[in-house]
C-alpha cells in the first residue's frame, strides 16, 4: 500500500481511473438491458458486448498514438471525447435507433485500447520501477471491486433512472477521470507531467508495427504474450461453461451465478493486494505462470459437483485472471524503453485480448455438442501446458532488470 499512501499522481490516477470504469462497466450492462428492452432480442442484446471487444483486433497500432503525443493529453482528450460521444444516447427513443447505442458501445472500445494502455505507461512514469507490481496489483484490486459493483449499480439504476441517465452519469466519470490526470505530477516535482511533443512527420509503417516487433523480439516478452494468448483461448470458455456448471454440475438457479462471479470478484481483489508481494519474491513472469496455474486448479475444482468447491474454483479464478494481468503488465513496462511503451502495451493487451474474444465464442459453440466436463478438463490441460512452459524458461526472468535501450524508429525527431 506503500505507493497509495506516499504517491499523489498515483492516487489521482486510480481514483479517477476507477470511477470511470465503474461507470463504464455500469452503462455497457445498462445498454444490454436497454437493447433487450427495446427489441426483444437476447442476440440484438448480445450485439452491445461484442462491439465494444472488435476494435481490440486494431490495439496494436492505436500505441503509436500514446508514444507520438503526451500521455497525458492523449489520456484527457480521449476522456471527454467518449463523453461528448455518450450524448448520442439521449437520441435513442425506440428499436429503430439501435445503431446508435451499438456506435457508443463501438466508441467504448476504441478509447479502451487507448484509455488503458495510456494509463498503463503513464503509471510507468509516476510510479518508481521497485513499486510498479504493487501499482499494477492496486489496480486489479480496483478492477475487482468494479466487477464486483458494476452489474448490481448498472441494473439498479437503469431500473429507476433508465438508460439516458445512466449514460449521462457516466460521461460525467469519464469528465472526472479526465481532471484527476490534468492534476498528476511528477512524485518529488511541483510540476505536472509534461512530455515533448513530437515534431515528426505522420508515423510510418515501420513506427506503428515498433511494439509489435518490440514484444515478439525480445525473448521474455514473447513467451508471456504466447503463453497467456495460449491460455485465453480457452479461459474464454468460463463464460459460457459456467452457466453449466450451476445448472448441471450444481443444480442450482441460473442466479447463483451472481453468487460465484461475487467470490470471483473477492479473489481478484485479494489477488491484487497480494500482487506486489509475490512479484518481488518470484517475479513477474513466474506471477504470469502462476496466474495460468490457478485457472488450471479452477478447472479441475469445477469439476466437481460442490459448491464449496465451485466457490474455491470462483476465488481462485479471480485470483489467476488479477496475476496474469498484472503480470503481463509489469513484464512489459519493465522490458521496454519509455518511449516504446505505449506501443509496447497496446500491442501486448491486444494480441492477448484477440484469443480470449474468440475463446468466448468458441466455448458456446463446443457447449453445444460437448459435455461442459470435458471442455473443463481441456481447459485444464491447456493452461497446464501454456504454465509449464513458462516455467521451463522462467529461470531467464530478470525481474529486477532496467528498461532496455530502444534503437527502433524514433518519434521524437
Amino acid at each position: 500500500m506503500r505507493v497509495l499512501l506516499r504517491n499523489r499522481s498515483f492516487q489521482l490516477l486510480i481514483f479517477g481511473q476507477t470511477l470511470s470504469s465503474l461507470g463504464d462497466r455500469a452503462l455497457i450492462i445498462a445498454f444490454g438491458v436497454w437493447v433487450k428492452e427495446l427489441t426483444g432480442s437476447s442476440a440484438a442484446a448480445g450485439g452491445a458486448f461484442f462491439f465494444v471487444t472488435f476494435p481490440y483486433l486494431l490495439a496494436p497500432f492505436t500505441g503509436v498514438i500514446i508514444d507520438r503525443f503526451s500521455r497525458r493529453r492523449v489520456f484527457i482528450i480521449a476522456s471527454l471525447a467518449m463523453a461528448c460521444v455518450l450524448f448520442l444516447s439521449l437520441l435513442v427513443s425506440n428499436s429503430g435507433q439501435i445503431w446508435l447505442l451499438y456506435a457508443v458501445t463501438l466508441s467504448y472500445g476504441f478509447s479502451g485500447i487507448i484509455i488503458n494502455p495510456t494509463q498503463s505507461a503513464l503509471v510507468a512514469s509516476i510510479v518508481d520501477d521497485s513499486d510498479l507490481p504493487d501499482a499494477n496489483g492496486l489496480l486489479q484490486t480496483a478492477s475487482g471491486g468494479v466487477r464486483l459493483l458494476a452489474p448490481l449499480i448498472g441494473a439498479a439504476l437503469f431500473t429507476l433512472l433508465g438508460g439516458h441517465a445512466i449514460a449521462m452519469i457516466d460521461a460525467a466519470t469519464f469528465v472526472i477521470a479526465a481532471l484527476c490526470v490534468w492534476r498528476i505530477r511528477v512524485p518529488g516535482g511541483n510540476h505536472r507531467v509534461k512530455e515533448s511533443p513530437v515534431k515528426e512527420s505522420p508515423a510510418s509503417r515501420q513506427e506503428m508495427l515498433a511494439g509489435l516487433r518490440h514484444v515478439f523480439g525480445a525473448p521474455t516478452l514473447r513467451r508471456v504474450v504466447i503463453a497467456l494468448g495460449t491460455a485465453l483461448l480457452v479461459m474464454g470458455f468460463s463464460q459460457t461453461l459456467i452457466f453449466s456448471i450451476v445448472d448441471d454440475g450444481l443444480h442450482r438457479p441460473p442466479a447463483f451465478i451472481g453468487v460465484l462471479s461475487s467470490v470471483q470478484g473477492a479473489g481478484t481483489i485479494a489477488a491484487g493486494l497480494a500482487a506486489g508481494a509475490l512479484t518481488r519474491r518470484l517475479g513477474d513472469v513466474r506471477q504470469v505462470m502462476i496466474g495460468i496455474g490457478c485457472v488450471t486448479l479452477a478447472a479441475l475444482l469445477y469439476l466437481a459437483p460442490n459448491v464449496v468447491t465451485a466457490a474455491a474454483g470462483a476465488l481462485w479464478f479471480g485470483a489467476g485472471i488479477c496475476w496474469t494481468t498484472a503480470g503481463l503488465i509489469t513484464t512489459v513496462q519493465r522490458r521496454t524503453p519509455a518511449e516504446l511503451q505505449g506501443r509496447a502495451l497496446a500491442t501486448a493487451m491486444g494480441v492477448v485480448s484477440m484469443p480470449q474474444t474468440v475463446s468466448i465464442a468458441l466455448g458456446a459453440g463446443l457447449s453445444l455438442v460437448a459435455d461442459y466436463r470435458f471442455l473443463l478438463v481441456l481447459m485444464a490441460t491447456i493452461t497446464a501446458g501454456c504454465a509449464a512452459w513458462l516455467a521451463w524458461y522462467s529461470a531467464e526472468d530478470q525481474p529486477g532488470g532496467h528498461r532496455l535501450p530502444y534503437s527502433g524508429p524514433s518519434l521524437g525527431g
